[in-house]
C-alpha cells in the first residue's frame, strides 16, 4: 500500500468504529500499523515548494534585470552573491530546526539555494564575459546543486538534477572526449544513491522521484550507447543496429534492476524500472520475429560485442540474473532473457538467410512460451497476468500474419477472428475475477 491508501484508511477508521465494524482494539492495532510518514513531502508539497521558488527567483531576476545597465560591475556582483548568501541562510535555519520544519519549507529553501546557485554562475560569466557553452554551464550547476540532495533531503531538486543531468547527456553524444561524454553518466547517477549520506535510506522513494530517476537513467545510459557507437568506426554503417541492441541490454538490466524483498511484493506500477524495460523488450521481441528486422539485430548485437561497453553492461547483468533468481522473479527473468536470445543464435549462423530463420523464430517461441506461462499460470493458482498473456499471443499471431502470403480476404478474417477470441477471453478473466470476490459459502 502506498501513503495515500494509508492515509484514506486512517480517515475511515472513526467512522468504522462507529458503525460498530470495528473494536477500538481492532481500530488501535490498524493505526499502528498503517501509520503515515509526514515527514516525506507529497507531491502536492514538492509541487507548492518548487512553484513558489520559481515565482520568487523570477520576480528577482525581474527586478534586478529592469535596471542592470545602469549598476556598477560591483554592485552587480552583490547582486549575483547576495541571493545566493541568502538562500544558504534560510537553508542553515531550516537545517536548525530538523525534523520540527515542515516539508514544504524545506523544498522551498532547496529549490531557492539551487536556482540561486545557477543565476550566480550564470551572472558572474556575464559580469566579467567569460566565454563557454550551455552544456559546460548546465554540468557545473546540477554538481554545485547536488549537495542540497544529500544535506535538504529535497525531492525537488532531485527531480531538477536528474532532469539536468539527462539533458546535458542527451546533447554531449557526438565529438567530445570520453571524460566530457555520456559515458561519466552513471557517476552522476551513482552521486544521488539516494540520497547519501546515511545510506540505505530508511523510506523508499516516492513514486514521483522514481518515475523520473528511471526516465533520466534511460535518456543518459541510451545516450552513452549512442556515443560508443558512433566511435566505432571500423563498422559505422550498422551504428543504428549496434546501439539498438545495447538499448536492449539497458532495458533488461533495468527490469532486473535489484530489489528487496518489499519492493518484489510492491505493485507494478510503483515500479517504473519493470514496466519501461519490460515495454521495451517486449516491443523488441515483436520486431525481432519479422524476418529482416532479426537480420539487423544480429548484426548490431555481433557488432556490439566488440565494445568494452558492452560487456560492461553484460558484466552488470549477470549479477542482476543471479539476485533475481534468488528473488525468484520469474517473470521479469523470461522478459529480460530476450535480450540475450543474439547471443545463442549467433554461434549457429553463417549466412544472412541462416541469421534471419533462426532468430525469427527463437523469439517468436520464447514470446509464445512467456505468453502461455502467464495464462497458465493464473489457473494453477499462482500470480500471472492473463490478459497480457492473451495480448502477447495476439500481438504474434498478427506478426506472422503480416509476413504470411495468404490473401487480404483471408488476414482480414483471421484479424476478426483473434479479435473476438481476445474480447471473448477478456469477459471470461472479467467473470472469472468477479466469482472469485464472491463470499464462499
Amino acid at each position: 500500500m502506498n501513503t495515500s491508501h494509508h492515509r484514506w484508511l486512517l480517515e475511515q477508521l472513526p467512522h468504522w468504529e462507529k458503525d460498530g465494524l470495528l473494536t477500538a482494539d481492532a481500530a488501535h492495532t490498524l493505526r499502528e500499523r498503517h501509520v503515515v510518514d509526514e515527514s516525506q513531502p507529497g507531491l502536492a508539497q514538492i509541487v507548492m515548494g518548487s512553484l513558489g521558488a520559481l515565482l520568487i527567483g523570477t520576480g528577482l531576476i525581474a527586478v534586478i534585470g529592469y535596471n542592470w545597465d545602469d549598476f556598477s560591475r560591483q554592485v552587480r556582483l552583490l547582486f549575483a552573491f547576495l541571493p545566493l548568501l541568502a538562500t544558504q541562510i534560510v537553508s542553515f535555519r531550516v537545517l536548525q530546526r530538523g525534523d520540527a520544519a515542515a516539508a514544504w519549507v524545506r523544498e522551498t529553501a532547496a529549490l531557492l539555494q539551487a536556482l540561486a546557485t545557477g543565476a550566480c554562475i550564470a551572472l558572474v560569466s556575464q559580469i566579467y564575459n567569460l566565454g563557454g557553452e550551455w552544456q559546460d554551464f548546465l554540468f557545473w550547476w546540477m554538481l554545485l546543486s547536488l549537495p542540497l540532495v544529500w544535506v535538504l533531503r529535497s525531492h525537488a531538486v532531485a527531480i531538477f538534477y536528474l532532469i539536468g543531468i539527462a539533458v546535458w547527456s542527451l546533447d554531449q553524444g557526438y565529438g567530445k572526449p570520453w571524460h566530457d561524454s555520456p559515458l561519466i553518466y552513471p557517476l552522476l547517477l551513482l552521486g544521488l544513491l539516494p540520497y547519501w549520506p546515511g545510506w540505505p535510506p530508511k523510506t523508499p522513494l516516492s513514486i514521483s522521484v522514481r518515475w523520473v530517476m528511471t526516465i533520466s537513467a534511460i535518456l543518459g545510459l541510451c545516450s552513452a550507447a549512442v556515443f560508443v557507437s558512433a566511435r566505432s568506426d571500423g563498422y559505422y554503417s550498422h551504428r543504428d543496429e549496434t546501439f539498438v541492441w545495447l538499448w536492449t541490454l539497458i532495458g533488461a538490466g533495468l527490469t532486473l534492476f535489484p530489489l528487496s524483498r518489499a519492493g518484489v511484493a510492491e505493485s507494478t506500477g510503483r515500479k517504473p524500472q519493470v514496466v519501461l524495460g519490460s515495454l521495451w523488450l517486449l516491443g523488441y521481441g515483436i520486431a525481432a520475429t519479422f524476418q529482416d528486422v532479426s537480420d539487423d539485430i544480429l548484426q548490431g548485437a555481433a557488432n556490439a560485442l566488440k565494445l568494452p561497453w558492452c560487456w560492461g553492461l553484460l558484466g552488470v547483468l549477470a549479477p542482476f540474473v543471479i539476485l533475481a533468481c534468488l528473488r525468484r522473479r520469474w517473470a521479469v527473468l523470461a522478459i529480460a532473457s530476450i535480450a540475450l536470445l543474439p547471443l545463442v543464435a549467433i554461434p549457429f549462423t553463417q549466412s544472412q538467410s541462416e541469421h534471419s530463420a533462426l532468430l525469427s523464430w527463437l523469439v517468436t517461441l520464447h514470446l509464445s512460451l512467456i505468453g502461455i506461462t502467464l495464462i497458465v499460470l493464473e489457473f494453477a493458482g499462482r500470480r500471472g497476468a492473463p490478459r497480457l498473456g492473451a495480448a502477447l499471443l495476439c500481438l504474434l499471431i498478427i506478426a506472422r500474419m503480416f509476413e504470411s502470403e495468404l490473401s487480404l480476404l483471408a488476414k482480414g478474417l483471421a484479424f476478426i477472428v483473434i479479435g473476438v477470441a481476445f474480447l471473448a477471453f477478456n469477459i471470461f478473466m472479467s467473470r472469472l475475477a468477479r466469482q472469485k470476490q464472491l463470499p464462499q459459502p
